[in-house]
């Protein structure tokens, strides 16, 4: 798989690039015969250097220093600097035997005994030290340049790897609520059969519209909060047509929603419980649940009796109160607050979580 050009990763090479190329520009504001050679000169190095730096940084450093070969790497860098400052040199003297007469006599006029030592010394480019100075400094600046750039991209993947693990765990949390609302709601509508058909077959009709939202509407990061409201209302709708007279429903969910969104499928855990564990055929019992928006924050209580028969654990298998803390953690982290417990035989379960931005 080809890698995709960064342009992030991309753009301080290119300001490099410029600013060494118009360095001449800038540092020489006269013309002449010399400047132009000097100028040339530059330009040659310039790309001889610029070869050098992307060789260490493009293949070098990532198929030997940044995969633990560090003595091939070392002796590499050792061979690759040795034989640059060898081409260097006699790049340089193939271009300064190609300079004008005209330079080439202001030099001996000039320093006649450096042209003099520079003939005696041929073989010996007399800038060998400082194109072994600028060398190092090519490859050493290549090789952190290299270093730094893996590690961003490790950094990157890293993150990206959180993301989806993140992302995955939350599809699969989300995901365990169908079958346990499903099972939930068969039981319920099992139950009415018996008792009116009629019911139990607008329940079905009922049930079939809260499948569809499970199934194709919430599938997303963020649904309308009219939506949620609408998908609670009705489920609760549902549940009650089994309800007996022994049971008292309080149910204040607000009608005026505004146009917010939420992650869907928050309340429903709860709700289910309440129907599951809160109520009783043989002794009264009550469900108060509210549902409203205040200052852009979703609160959202629910209260159900404990019946005197009831077993002292209500999170035996399906979704858990694990399974939501998980779920409200990876959405929402320490901005939502989920407060449950016990009060004069009353379970209660507080949420309150901040809403999307506005639709």
């Amino acid at each position: 798989m080809k890698k995709r050009l960064n342009f992030k990763e991309m753009l301080p090479h290119f300001i490099a690039l410029v600013f060494v190329t118009l360095l001449p520009l800038l540092l020489f504001n006269e013309s002449g015969a010399r400047i132009n050679f000097w100028v040339r000169k530059y330009y040659l190095h310039l790309v001889f250097f610029i070869l050098i730096f992307y060789l260490n940084y493009l293949y070098i450093v990532p198929n030997f220093f940044l995969k633990n070969k560090k003595l091939k790497f070392l002796i590499i860098s050792l061979a690759l600097l040795c034989s640059s400052v060898v081409l260097s040199q006699v790049i340089s003297d193939s271009f300064v035997s190609l300079r004008p007469p005209i330079i080439a006599e202001k030099i001996i006029l000039d320093a006649p005994e450096a042209h003099n030592m520079e003939l005696k010394n041929k073989i010996i480019h007399p800038r060998i030290i400082d194109d072994f100075l600028y060398l190092i400094m090519v490859i050493g600046f290549s090789t952190g340049m290299g270093v730094i750039q893996k590690s961003r991209q490790d950094e990157m993947k890293q993150r990206e790897l959180e993301k989806n693990n993140a992302e995955t765990e939350l599809a699969f949390l989300k995901n365990q609520i169908s079958p346990h609302f499903f099972f939930n709601s068969l039981n319920n509508i099992y139950a009415l059969v018996a008792i009116n058909a009629e019911q139990a077959q607008k329940a079905i009709e009922k049930l079939s519209g809260l499948m569809r939202y499970l199934i194709y509407e919430s599938d997303v990061e963020t649904v309308p909060l009219k939506k949620e409201f609408e998908f609670t209302h009705n489920y609760i709708d549902l549940m009650q047509q089994r309800l007996s007279s022994k049971v008292k429903l309080n149910v204040d969910i607000q009608e005026d929603i505004p146009n917010l969104e939420i992650a869907p499928l928050i309340f429903i855990h709860f709700i289910e419980n309440a129907f599951k564990h809160g109520i009783s055929y043989r002794e009264n019992s009550f469900i108060n649940i509210k549902l409203n928006v205040q200052d852009e924050k979703i609160l959202f209580e629910c209260k159900n009796s404990i019946p005197k028969i009831a077993k002292p654990s209500r999170e035996k298998g399906g979704l858990g109160i694990e399974n939501i803390r998980k779920r409200l953690d990876l959405l929402y982290g320490s901005r939502a607050r989920l407060d449950l417990r016990i009060e004069e035989n009353t379970y209660i379960a507080e949420l309150t979580i901040p809403t999307g931005q506005k639709a």
